[in-house]
């Protein structure tokens, strides 16, 4: 079993305020109750690394989900993180009440099992209580007939296996991912945290022995964690949303603490690590993008006391990860884990002052192969690393004929990058260079800070800066009505080209700009008008669930066949291992060529769910290609098929079809 972290104890005893003299309903805190006892340092919560446990990276874990211990209590320190059941203590409840947890809060401990913090003579105290039989805890209550997941499939700890639980007849099996996709989503989040993650990030595993897929040989995509790590995230911060389940908050919370390793290991605010290990670590198997001799790999930094191997470099792609997944997660909890919603908070609140700061800093800009003297500019929507720069200088390469752009040192988000580029003499003449998807970033990053810091006195001077600045910025640049007419110049990636996944890179920001956006004007023209006029249009026909769930759950009025269809698509996507098969469909009479795409479906449709290419993340590769060779000795994780699920059921548009049926310990 994997066991939380000091780190991860530390909040949740912050967060629940949890302190000795409380009550707790239900018995001593080892008869029955999740394990709180000593936290394992040094240990991922977040699923083990297949080449060995990872030193020094903090888990922000939560309490022990593995099972009760059944053998006498714990003779060592007291347990963290779970109330004293004892007699009173009179140096605590003697006196006038004392609130001790935060109220109306209540959560699953287990499957069967609850906590709320109801009141008692001494004040707010957290109560615990088992479900009669027939009843499951669900969001914190006994509900009959229901239940929540309380472990990770696949888990073992000691003689006790993570195992699925039917409430009516009291079985146990294994989750059928054939037929429920319910039991697909824990089937991929199975095979996600058994060989998918290196040092608690996402990567997609390669083996030797195909089709056991049991020695795991290379870890690719390790290059794009962050990205898809944010996203797993945001999958389980939904999860959390809609099941209360036990496990899923664990597997948040300890995300949170990848996520927030990611920010923080370069020691520069705001940027961004595309992935994170303790230095030296050695691995089973190979991680090719983790290369020392590589410029972008950066080894041996020291954060906090600890050394670190980084990947920089960083794409604006990553950031969209990270800020759904941080979005999702700080909506996800609740008043008890108050400590690592600050952490989110403060790391949003640290990336858009950073966007809002206008530096004067030396750039090198070259366009269409000409670089230009080192120029003094002044910059702003930008990230830098100090560490990644050439004698103290951005590096900019723009080609204009191509419309590609390579840049080193720093990562921005300009929604018009001419207003960086036009700053350096001889290159006036560089027109209007309209960026509508960095539009919608920087515009849905500073509605999660505005989101995240609203209503909250604590943070009320940094609220009114970005809010300040969101609306009436009046510098280069300017601000959110300069951003939604740079948005409103959106064109969809849907050539020949692999270049769908740039409509991915629009898609994800814009669920959080969409849903989060109040201002009376503004939010129609944001759902109505660039959401539905403009592109739905386009991504209508391409059968991605990802994209309809994203659109009918932020846009009101959404036609029910959107998310039909959407459902029916999703149902199609495969149990795992995904793995990368070979797909030729170039001779199947249901999939008409397009005369102008070589091995492509008329873009007026698009392949099934169920025939196409295999990809990293499914929704952000094109749906018309018709041919693949395969790799068969390749898998994918599955980020893909969890976050669209769980979207699916956080919006009603799925229903759960494994009632009663929950994950726990046997």
């Amino acid at each position: 079993m994997v066991r939380t972290s000091w780190l991860a104890a530390c909040l949740w005893l912050a967060a629940c305020n949890c302190q000795s003299g409380t009550l707790v309903q239900g018995g001593d805190s080892d008869s029955g109750s999740p394990d709180s006892g000593g936290a394992d340092a040094g240990v991922d919560a977040g699923g083990p690394d297949a080449g060995g446990a990872d030193s020094g990276l903090a888990d922000a874990g939560t309490l022990d989900s593995g099972p009760a211990d059944s053998g006498p209590p714990d003779s060592g320190p007291s347990d963290s993180g779970v109330p004293d059941s004892g007699p009173v203590d009179a140096g605590v409840d003697a006196g006038p009440p004392v609130d001790l947890c935060p109220s109306g809060v209540k959560v699953c401990l287990a499957h069967d099992r609850k906590r709320h913090c109801g009141a008692t003579a001494g004040g707010l105290r957290w109560l615990d209580d088992t479900c009669p039989a027939g009843n499951g805890c669900v969001q914190g209550d006994c509900v009959v007939g229901a239940c929540s997941d309380e472990c990770n499939w696949g888990d073992a700890d000691g003689g006790a296996a993570c195992e699925l639980f039917d409430l009516a007849s009291g079985g146990w099996s294994a989750p059928d991912a054939g037929a429920s996709l319910h039991d697909r989503a824990r089937a991929y989040n199975h095979w996600l945290r058994r060989d998918g993650m290196a040092a608690g990030s996402v990567g997609s595993a390669s083996y030797t022995d195909p089709p056991t897929y049991s020695q795991l040989s290379v870890m690719d995509g390790i290059g794009d964690s962050a990205l898809w790590t944010g996203t797993y995230l945001a999958a389980e911060a939904l999860r959390f949303q809609v099941t209360g389940a036990p496990d899923a908050h664990a597997n948040l919370l300890d995300l949170v603490g990848r996520v927030h390793l990611l920010l923080a290991v370069s020691g520069n605010p705001g940027n961004l690590a595309r992935f994170v290990q303790p230095a030296g670590t050695v691995r089973s198997y190979q991680i090719p993008d983790m290369d020392c001799g590589n410029q972008r790999v950066h080894c041996g930094v020291t954060h906090q006391g600890m050394a670190y191997d980084y990947i920089g470099h960083v794409s604006r792609d990553q950031y969209q990860g990270v800020v759904l997944g941080y979005s999702l997660a700080f909506d996800a909890l609740g008043p008890a884990d108050s400590a690592v919603k600050d952490v989110i908070r403060s790391d949003m609140v640290t990336l858009v002052t950073e966007l809002m700061k206008d530096r004067t800093i030396s750039a090198i800009i070259t366009v269409n192969g000409l670089p230009m003297p080192a120029t003094p500019v002044t910059a702003h929507f930008i990230v830098v690393n100090p560490d990644e720069m050439n004698g103290g200088s951005l590096d900019l390469q723009l080609n204009l004929t191509g419309g590609s752009q390579e840049m080193w040192r720093f990562q921005e988000f300009y929604p018009d990058l001419a207003h960086l580029v036009n700053q350096v003499p001889g290159l006036s003449w560089v027109p209007s260079l309209p960026r509508p998807s960095s539009a919608i970033m920087l515009a849905s990053f500073f509605r999660v800070a505005l989101r995240m810091t609203e209503n909250d006195a604590a943070h009320a001077t940094e609220h009114a800066a970005i809010l300040a600045y969101y609306t009436g910025h009046s510098g280069q640049g300017g601000n959110i009505s300069d951003w939604l007419a740079v948005a409103e110049q959106w064109t969809p990636g849907t050539g020949c080209s692999q270049s769908y996944y740039s409509n991915n890179i629009t898609m994800q920001p814009l669920y959080n700009l969409a849903r989060l956006e109040d201002d009376p004007l503004r939010r129609p023209e944001i759902q109505n008008y660039l959401f539905t006029t403009l592109m739905w249009p386009t991504f209508e026909p391409t059968k991605n669930p990802f994209f309809s769930y994203i659109y009918a759950g932020t846009v009101s009025g959404v036609s029910g066949a959107v998310t039909s269809l959407a459902a029916t698509q999703l149902a199609q996507f495969p149990p795992p291992p995904r793995v990368h098969v070979s797909v030729d469909l170039r001779a199947d009479p249901r999939y008409p060529h397009d005369p102008t795409c070589a091995d492509q479906v008329d873009h007026s449709t698009a392949v099934d769910v169920g025939d196409r290419i295999v990809g990293d993340f499914l929704w952000q590769r094109d749906p018309w290609q018709l041919y693949d060779p395969g790799n068969v000795a390749g898998t994918q994780p599955g980020v893909d098929y969890l976050v669209a699920y769980w979207l699916g059921r956080k919006h009603g548009f799925l229903p759960d079809d494994a009632v009663g049926r929950c994950l726990a310990w046997h």
